[in-house]
């Protein structure tokens, strides 16, 4: 019985001690498409983008509404809540879009530039000390939709100067993203960032349609990526666009076809040196698989959604609620260990009985009952969704539009695309998955294997006496862990004056 004591006790204090957070843990933010509006009116017609001012009362926000794209007042709650739940992260990821929905006829170069310009500087203004990793979103070239295939454009520097990246990137990776909008940078040693312009491979842009590779991205990946494993080096990679196809638009592929099984081929060939992988563009909460050609899990791309609740212009996607994401990372290696989702519950605001507190809709590893965010666990939680009335993929499917639950509903070929999107990243086999019957239903349990033995009652009585005991164990040993913990200092580093239209997706 002594033996047992002391088990128990040493169990216990390794448990306590080694959950707690260590040197090892990190966080970061990933905030993307703001979509910034600056012609956003709460007197305006959500039909023409909130633009157009009349007597009408459409009960829009002074946040926004779900047919529109960001106010000010929007984008400044999403930074202050950033601030207010983790003020000092490691770093922050920028994922893209900050430009509104609207037709091109209407924009400039110089309001393109201005609208990515406000926010940079805004995020600096209120994260000064931070260090801030930017990409380019589709809608951020003039016109939308246009990066060119050509190396060195002209377009890179005016983002550079005119947009005050060059307040964000400086020396190599900002010449580098003179190339082409792509660069890389160590975070610390051994462990590096690697920001794409996935929007020169995007099936929108029609310039880069007949080129082999724009800007010479692929063959620049290919090369720091193989320089990253020389150098055993880990790498975070963050862009816009992500590849493979749209979770709730059937035969949706971001990229174009030849781009996509390039990329993917990249993925495959680095899922040893690309530890995390985070992409924006969908406006919605999702994630991919990354397998090998034997189905074997290789990583896991995360897809954050949007801080703009804009409607999508795809029939049957709907709109989102405003979102931020905090990851948990390991800082030695850049795995992802978890991350929280938090929104703005704009129905609330919209209809006058809510608050503009930012709140957690959930924590991904004990929302989605996972033990990590490895690639295996992921895959499994995929698989979980397949399940007749599967109670995860319920969930999923709420936090896939920000707990905006008057989108559509979900039928079963919704459901087969959300599944099939989720685990095959390439077009030949997303349709094998579709046209397959992958998608059961689930048996309920056979009702001997829930036939309970007869339990001694001395057994219960030990159990209850030795849980006793642990819990008074774990209250004396959380007390000396918490004397003992070290505080973690992180690693650091016009408005327009036309009309607006609807514009393009995403």
């Amino acid at each position: 019985m002594n033996n047992l004591v002391v088990f128990v006790f040493i169990s216990t204090t390794v448990y306590i001690c080694s959950s707690r957070p260590n040197d090892n843990t990190g966080y970061f933010w990933q905030v993307t498409d703001f979509h910034y509006d600056a012609n956003y009116s709460i007197k305006g017609n959500p039909l023409k983008m909130c633009h157009d001012l009349s007597d009408g009362h459409y009960g829009n926000s002074i946040y926004g509404n779900y047919h529109c794209d960001s106010p000010w007042l929007l984008i400044q709650s999403a930074t202050a809540a950033m601030k207010r739940i983790q003020p000092d992260p490691d770093f922050i990821l920028w994922t893209g879009d900050s430009v509104p929905h609207v037709g091109n006829d209407i924009l400039d170069l110089q309001k393109v530039l201005t609208n990515i310009g406000n926010i940079s500087q805004h995020l600096q203004s209120v994260f000064p000390n931070i260090t801030i990793y930017p990409v380019l979103g589709n809608h951020d070239e003039y016109p939308a939709d246009s990066y060119p295939p050509e190396l060195n454009s002209s377009y890179y520097r005016e983002v550079l100067q005119r947009a005050h990246f060059d307040k964000l990137l400086t020396n190599d990776p900002a010449k580098q993203f003179l190339t082409g909008g792509y660069y890389t940078t160590l975070i610390r040693p051994a462990l590096r960032v690697m920001g794409l312009n996935t929007n020169l491979l995007y099936s929108q842009d029609k310039l880069t349609n007949s080129a082999v590779d724009p800007a010479n991205m692929l063959q620049w990946m290919t090369e720091t990526l193989t320089n990253a494993r020389q150098n055993k080096e880990k790498v975070i990679l963050l862009s816009h666009v992500p590849p493979g196809l749209f979770e709730k638009y059937s035969s949706l592929m971001w990229f174009y076809d030849k781009f996509n099984t390039q990329y993917v081929r990249i993925l495959q060939k680095f899922s040893d040196v690309i530890t995390s992988q985070i992409y924006g563009h969908e406006h919605t909460d999702s994630f991919r698989i990354l397998k090998d050609s034997n189905g074997s899990p290789q990583g896991v791309l995360f897809l954050a959604p949007a801080v703009t609740p804009w409607n999508s212009s795809l029939a049957g996607v709907g709109a989102n609620n405003p979102s931020i994401r905090l990851y948990t990372y390991n800082t030695q290696d850049g795995t992802i260990l978890n991350y929280k989702q938090y929104y703005l519950n704009l129905a609330s605001l919209i209809q006058g009985n809510g608050n503009t507190n930012w709140t957690l809709e959930y924590d991904a590893k004990t929302d989605y009952s996972i033990p990590d965010l490895s690639p295996k666990s992921m895959l499994n939680l995929a698989q979980s969704f397949k399940a007749d009335n599967s109670a995860l993929f319920s969930k999923y499917l709420t936090y896939n539009s920000v707990s905006q639950i008057r989108n559509p509903p979900c039928d079963s070929a919704c459901k087969l695309t959300q599944v099939c999107s989720i685990m095959e990243l390439e077009r030949e086999n997303f349709n094998l998955c579709s046209t397959s019957e992958s998608i059961t239903t689930t048996s309920p349990p056979n009702p001997h294997h829930r036939r309970r033995r007869p339990v001694d009652k001395m057994y219960i009585y030990i159990i209850i006496g030795l849980g006793a005991l642990v819990f008074i164990l774990f209250i004396i040993v959380g007390i000396i862990c918490i004397k003992r913990r070290r505080h973690f200092v992180p690693f650091r580093f016009s408005r327009f004056s036309n009309s607006l239209s609807s514009g393009p997706i995403n």
